[in-house]
């Protein structure tokens, strides 16, 4: 069986990269962890080769007529580690999964020790010296496999890997253990229990690509970025570098996605429009070259500026054609007007207000101004560095928000109903 959230994440974080249509793969660097420890039979190796392969199968590789794919690399563990597979090993596809195909049993000696797997991975595997390029800040990922218990700690090391940055899923074999499963991973929806028909599902959900996502949407999203003096200007293009994400990752048109941006400090300023940009091209020149503001933050007011100027049917809103409406705020501080009655007239109006609330934020206001349940649609992150992060998940949760929108359902609706 699968445990809760299996099929809300992409596994691969496949963004389309810009100008590479024939290559739809965004940089990602993938570490898979086999248990070789002394419980394991080849029949367990086995099962634990077929999920790898299954993951593997939809995944776009690093080559030469793909660059920008994912790197691959594959770690033994028990008692002691070793490389199976580096991420420079293999540039062809065909050549890695033969490679998978081809891993042996061979024990080492002792048992379960996912703990010193996952300390492996990240001294060996997701550091410059093994060709990581987190300082690039492509996504890291982890995969741990095991069909067992771990005699040694796994929590420590997995939240010291959780602290850099790393992407973390486990996923069980026959007798693994559930509850360190969870410690392992991210969190429930990082969490597989495998079964041959599970994993054939995980792979199709979760290798989706946003673009295939955005494809089977139409929505208007306006974008309401805080630009007050605390923000400083390298976090602001850190904010810069999330929309270029974002929107790399929708089908962007006239009848498709359409998107606007205002920014605010204690003053409000129109960017652009929904109308302004009908492609992809014109949208990220846009968002390469809007200005930094500075000044305080008044989040009420540009709540307001939103429902006066940028959803009416003047500035491009569809709305009078029940095309679902969002906007998304993206702050840092504690609003110092209201922003309870102005987020209330712009929700009533019947759009879904998202927002992304980085460092210190006054939690409660936020709440305030978001959809309910407030845990679908508010994001709170420790620094403006972790943007890139949420945005597979924000596609992911418009995605669905859009689904049930247009099917006329205030609840979420299935991932794989918008995938399919």
């Amino acid at each position: 069986s699968v445990l809760p959230g299996f099929r809300k994440r992409n596994l691969f974080l496949t963004l389309p990269p810009p100008g590479e249509s024939q290559c739809p793969a965004y940089p990602t660097e993938l570490v898979f962890g086999l248990d070789m420890s002394d419980d394991v039979t080849p029949t367990a190796l086995e099962r634990q080769r077929s999920a790898l392969l299954h993951l593997l199968e939809d995944l776009s590789i690093a080559e030469s007529n793909c660059p920008q794919g994912a790197r691959v690399a594959v770690v033994g563990y028990s008692a002691y580690t070793k490389y199976l597979i580096r991420f420079q090993d293999y540039h062809r596809k065909t050549a890695l999964i033969e490679a998978v195909k081809n891993i042996a049993l061979e024990k080492t000696g002792g048992g379960t020790m996912t703990g010193k797997g996952l300390e492996f991975m990240s001294n060996e595997h997701f550091v410059g010296k093994a060709g990581s390029r987190a300082a690039q800040k492509v996504p890291q990922i982890a995969v741990v496999i095991t069909d067992g218990k771990s005699q040694d700690d796994v929590e420590s090391h997995a939240k010291n890997l959780r602290r850099r940055g790393i992407v973390l899923y486990a996923i069980g074999i026959k007798d693994a253990d559930a509850s360190q499963l969870r410690e392992i991973a991210n969190d429930d929806q990082h969490v597989y229990k495998h079964h041959p028909d599970a994993m054939h599902n995980c792979r199709r959900s979760q290798t989706t690509t946003p673009a295939t996502v955005s494809r089977a949407t139409v929505a208007d999203i306006v974008f309401l970025v805080d630009s007050s003096t605390s923000i400083g200007v390298d976090n602001f293009e850190e904010i810069r570098q999330f929309l270029r994400s974002f929107i790399l990752g929708l089908d962007i048109g006239p009848d498709k996605i359409r998107i606007g941006l205002a920014q605010y400090s204690d003053e409000t300023y129109q960017e652009f429009l929904l109308k302004d940009h009908m492609d992809k091209d014109s949208l990220l020149a846009e968002v390469d070259q809007f200005p930094y503001r500075t000044g305080g933050t008044e989040t009420g007011k540009a709540i307001d500026f939103l429902q006066s100027v940028y959803f009416t049917q003047e500035a491009g809103s569809r709305a009078s054609q029940r095309v679902p409406q969002f906007a998304v705020v993206i702050t840092d501080g504690d609003s110092t007007d209201d922003v309870v009655e102005p987020a209330k007239r712009l929700r009533d109006q019947g759009v879904i207000i998202f927002a992304i609330g980085v460092g210190d934020v006054n939690q409660q206001q936020l709440e305030s101004i978001v959809n309910l349940p407030a845990h679908h649609f508010l994001y709170t992150i420790d620094s403006y560095q972790a943007l890139q992060r949420l945005t597979d998940s924000l596609l992911q949760t418009v995605c669905i928000s859009v689904e049930s929108r247009s099917q006329g359902e205030t609840k979420k609706t299935s991932l794989q109903n918008c995938l399919l």
